[in-house]
Parts: C-alpha cells; sequence; structure tokens
C-alpha cells in the first residue's frame, strides 16, 4: 500500500472507531497525544455509537486509517481504497492488510483472575459482553482456564433467550436469581461497567451485600456508569490511551513505508483499580467498615484519627484496637494509603495542576502534599506523573515486536 500524500510531515487519516464510549474516548486521546509529535494530522471522523454504522465519504482523500474493523462490508471498502490500515478492536484477524493494535484480552483476564485468587476466593462466576457486540470472548475462556489450574470451576451468566431487548435492567430478575443460587462469599467478573452495576443492582435487590458477599470487578470501565452505580465499581486498568497512541504510532511507520507488524500489538492492562466493589478487606466489624467508608468519603477534607473517633464516638483505643483486630493495621494506615491512591489518581490526569490536586486531596499546603507523597512512594509527585504518562504514551521497541 502507498501513501497518496508525499509530504512526510502532513498526513490526512480518518478514524472509524466509536467515540461515544468513555474506552473509545480515550483511544482517541492516545491518538491525539502521538499526533502531537508530528507537525500535522488532519483528521477525519464523525460521532458514532456502537449501532451507527462507519464509513468514509466517497470524495475523501486521505493517506491511512485507524478503524475498529468489525463488519465485512467495511471490510470490503477499505480494501478498495488501499490504504495503511489499524484495527483497534478484537473483531477481525491481524494480517499485514489490517495490523491489529488492541487491548490484550487474555491478560485482563488472567489479571482479573489472579486478582480473586490471591484474595482467598473459592466461588468464582463470570458476565460476558452483551449479545450484540458479536465478540469471541476470549477473556471468559482465560478467566476459565487460568481457575481450572487452580482447581476451582467458573459459572457463567446465559441471558433469557426469551427477552429480546439489549436493556439489561430487563434481565435484573434473572440476574439476581443466578447470583442467590451462587455459594457465597462470590467473585464476579464482568465485562463492563456496563454489566458490572446491574450485577451490583440485582445483588442488592436480593438483600446480598457487595462486597462481602458478592465482589464485582468490571474488565471495561466507564467511570460515568461507575459513578452512577450504587457502590463505585472496580476495574481492570487497559490502557485505552497507549492502544490509541501505539495505533497512531503503528500507522505513521506504515504511511512512511514500512511494513505492518508481522504479529498483533498487545497492550498490556497496568492493573486493578480497586474501588468499594472488591474491597472485601473491610472484614466482619462493622465499626471498621464505617470507619473507612467514612474516610473514603472524606477524601477531600484533612482527615485525622481524631475526626473518626469523633463521627464514631468511640475512643481512639477502642477504634485502634478495632482496626488492629479487623485488620492488622491500625486507623492512621488507612488513612495515609487512601489518601496515597487519591493522589495517584488524581495525578493520572494531565488536565489537573498540583495546586488543584492538593486541594482536592484534603492538603492544605502544596508543600505538605509534595513531602507527603514522596515519603510514602519514594518519588516527586512530578515525577511520578512523568512516569505514568512516559508508560502511557510510548511503547518501546521491542514491546511491539
Amino acid at each position: 500500500m502507498i501513501s497518496q500524500n508525499t509530504d512526510a510531515d502532513y498526513r490526512r487519516v480518518a478514524l472509524l472507531i466509536l467515540n461515544a464510549s468513555d474506552w473509545s474516548r480515550q483511544v482517541h486521546d492516545g491518538i491525539a497525544a502521538f499526533a502531537r509529535t508530528r507537525r500535522c494530522w488532519d483528521f477525519w471522523l464523525q460521532p458514532r455509537g456502537m449501532k451507527e454504522r462507519a464509513s468514509i465519504p466517497t470524495d475523501w482523500n486521505g493517506d491511512g486509517i485507524i478503524c475498529r474493523l468489525a463488519d465485512e462490508q467495511l471490510k470490503l471498502e477499505l480494501q478498495s481504497l488501499r490504504l495503511p490500515t489499524v484495527n483497534i478492536s478484537w473483531h477481525g484477524e491481524h494480517s499485514p492488510e489490517f495490523p491489529k493494535v488492541i487491548s490484550d484480552l487474555e491478560g485482563c483476564g488472567r489479571l482479573c483472575a489472579e486478582y480473586f485468587l490471591e484474595r482467598g476466593f473459592h466461588t468464582f462466576a463470570y458476565f460476558g459482553p452483551q449479545s450484540y457486540y458479536g465478540y469471541q470472548d476470549q477473556a471468559r475462556i482465560t478467566i476459565r482456564d487460568t481457575l481450572i489450574a487452580k482447581g476451582y470451576s467458573l459459572s457463567a451468566f446465559t441471558p433469557d433467550a426469551t427477552i429480546s431487548s439489549p436493556d439489561l435492567a430487563v434481565h435484573r430478575n434473572v440476574i439476581g436469581d443466578w447470583i442467590e443460587s451462587l455459594p457465597k462469599p462470590v467473585a464476579v467478573i464482568c465485562w463492563s461497567t456496563i454489566v458490572a452495576r446491574e450485577v451490583i443492582i440485582a445483588s442488592l435487590n436480593q438483600k446480598l451485600q457487595v462486597p462481602n458477599d458478592v465482589a464485582v470487578l468490571a474488565i471495561e470501565h466507564d467511570p460515568l456508569l461507575s459513578a452512577l452505580s450504587p457502590i463505585p465499581i472496580s476495574h481492570v486498568m487497559q490502557r485505552p490511551q497507549v492502544v490509541g497512541y501505539t495505533a497512531a504510532e503503528t500507522l505513521e511507520s506504515m504511511m512512511s513505508g514500512q511494513p505492518a507488524p508481522a504479529e498483533p500489538i498487545m497492550i498490556a492492562p497496568e492493573g486493578i483499580m480497586e474501588c468499594l466493589s472488591t474491597d472485601t478487606r473491610f472484614g466482619s466489624d462493622d465499626l471498621v467498615n464505617q470507619a473507612i467508608t467514612h474516610i473514603r468519603k472524606n477524601l477531600h477534607r484533612n482527615l485525622n484519627v481524631s475526626d473518626l473517633t469523633v463521627f464514631l464516638n468511640v475512643s481512639r483505643r477502642t477504634l485502634e484496637d478495632r482496626f488492629r483486630r479487623a485488620l492488622n493495621k491500625t486507623p492512621a494506615d488507612e488513612i495515609r494509603l487512601a489518601r496515597l491512591n487519591r493522589l495517584k489518581e488524581l495525578l493520572r490526569d494531565p488536565e489537573l495542576t498540583l495546586s488543584a490536586i492538593t486541594f482536592m486531596a484534603g492538603f492544605s499546603y502544596q508543600e505538605v502534599m509534595i513531602r507527603f507523597f514522596k515519603r510514602e512512594t519514594g518519588q516527586t509527585p512530578g515525577d511520578y506523573r512523568r512516569n505514568v504518562m512516559k508508560q502511557s504514551y510510548q511503547i518501546s521497541t521491542n514491546q511491539q515486536k
């Protein structure tokens, strides 16, 4: 394939990928981040959700394409254009014509299974993607195989075939019955935040406790749906920005005449972002549970142990003894950990200044926040942010081969 534009510093690129979800918008962020390292990339795109079909105007004259290659008709259209094209979807096969840069779904599944195994669960369940996505669910296979290797089995939810609506809310009674039938405590791995939210609602409707009875973990994250959930949802940090950046980097190489990568480029997940939906460390002590919940709801304040004792109306010694028995740590330890995790979360947002982060994390002065972060991590907030950005936007040549 030969680029139609002879100016190597100027590229016309079509983005035929979804842009209605947070995941897909982060992919666009990654593409934009790479484009900013070049003199000029001129993008063509249009608003598109799951059911809106991708197509390029007949008069568009471009140099390359980044696409979600999800149907045969689009594949035929792109073949006729004979332009360098990168596929970021799990759909389709990797080929020199349509090389893939994708999130490592097998790695995500393995990470989820290992996460719950390490936390001592013995009952595991899985709720996959809705049927209209049309995915071959490799995550389920990897989760199942990982658990079998450790001597466990996996229960998977099968939607009621008599219900044709794609709205998962109409399945809540069936989902609730399925969850009720599973031995407790159960670890439920969900394809997405959409699915995880429904599992949480169905569990609560069954008078089950999340996470102590039902711990819920999502593979794909959407912060809006997590915020709308009764309980914030733990999720895999898939690094969609890296998918976008690496796809753009690969396309640039192909538009410059280099061959497509011989194998799919798999972007490994960064880890698990733990929220309340899996935080079973609370244990059975209601006082400790109340304390931790209060800590996490007030991370914007300069909270200390004395504030906790006033809120709970207990002595400091009582609170510390209960924490040690339940969690083998002190209330001060829990406050420090929660504040540190909050800082790391805020530092991942490149749009936030250190001054804003200081305020949002409940510190009175920026210097105090910096000293705290360096004492806990061994690096400054600025160093941590630079390292995160480096990991997020630059994949080494060895990783791509």
